[in-house]
């Protein structure tokens, strides 16, 4: 490859993650100067994902695959997937301990329980410093996403205020009324876990451990499109587009979930496999 090629800046793809960069710095920005309204912030996050998926796609389209933009990558995913959905994390762990802002006067207990989020910080650096280095993650991965982890962590403030009437498809399209049951998860989940301190300790040590230990999880980086050899991924695939036409925002941690699942399910499937051969 041209040297000159791979030194470039400013080509497509890094455009691409040059937005996923700026996205990811302006959920930063929204999450501390809106603690109290954190959805703009997930939206934001969102976005840079877009532009990180993008990214990738566009390099492999035009060929124009760099060094400097594998590095240029990895640096913006730290900021948007790394310190962004942690600041978010932080400032729900802020509400649900009722801590108007950080300070020395906390006790010792809070002040650990609030510096948590760097886990996930942590674990985003040497997940991304490890994916530069491993030359065995081209079609599937070793560890949860970076990416993955950040999208179920900033959707937590879009679950949080869910209103179920606003399940268009649902009550409009298809005039299904909700069933209570579901009304009453919804409330539950957002009174009970999501103002729960726990609930974001564990799970922010759970999505770490899963991003650093080296199990097999699918890409979507496909060799062909035959339906028999990605059968697990194009069901995944049709079961969260649904989830997200009939339940919204609402269905995104669940998807993630989801992911992780269906991944144990394949690896667990694959060493019954090979046990038998």
């Amino acid at each position: 490859m041209n040297k000159n090629k791979e030194l470039r800046y400013f080509s497509l793809p890094n455009v691409f993650t040059l937005l996923n960069l700026i996205f990811g710095s302006s959920a930063i920005l929204y999450a501390f100067e809106h603690p109290d309204n954190l959805s703009y912030a997930a939206y934001l996050i969102f976005a840079a994902a877009f532009f990180d998926f993008i990214d990738g796609f566009a390099a492999r389209l035009t060929g124009s695959v760099s060094v400097t933009g594998k590095y240029l990558d990895s640096l913006s995913d730290i900021v948007s997937f790394g310190i962004a959905p942690a600041v978010i994390v932080y400032q729900m762990l802020k509400a649900a301990m009722e801590i108007r802002e950080f300070s020395a006067d906390l006790s010792g207990s809070q002040i650990l329980i609030l510096l948590t989020p760097l886990v996930l910080i942590i674990a985003a650096a040497l997940r991304l410093a490890k994916f530069n280095a491993d030359r065995r993650q081209s079609n599937y991965f070793l560890g949860l996403p970076v990416p993955v982890s950040a999208i179920f962590f900033a959707s937590l403030p879009l679950v949080n205020v869910f209103d179920p009437d606003n399940l268009t498809v649902l009550k409009d399209w298809l005039d299904v009324d909700m069933p209570f049951e579901f009304i009453l998860g919804v409330i539950g989940l957002q009174v009970y876990v999501l103002t729960d301190v726990w609930f974001y300790v564990i799970s922010i040590f759970v999505f770490a451990v899963l991003q650093l230990v080296e199990m097999p999880m699918f890409s979507f980086k496909l060799d062909n499109y035959s339906f028999k050899k990605n059968s697990a991924k194009y069901v995944f695939l049709i079961i969260s587009v649904l989830l997200l036409v009939f339940f919204q925002c609402f269905a995104i941690p669940f998807i993630i979930i989801l992911y992780i699942l269906f991944c144990i399910g394949i690896d667990i499937k694959d060493l019954a496999v090979k046990k038998r051969s």
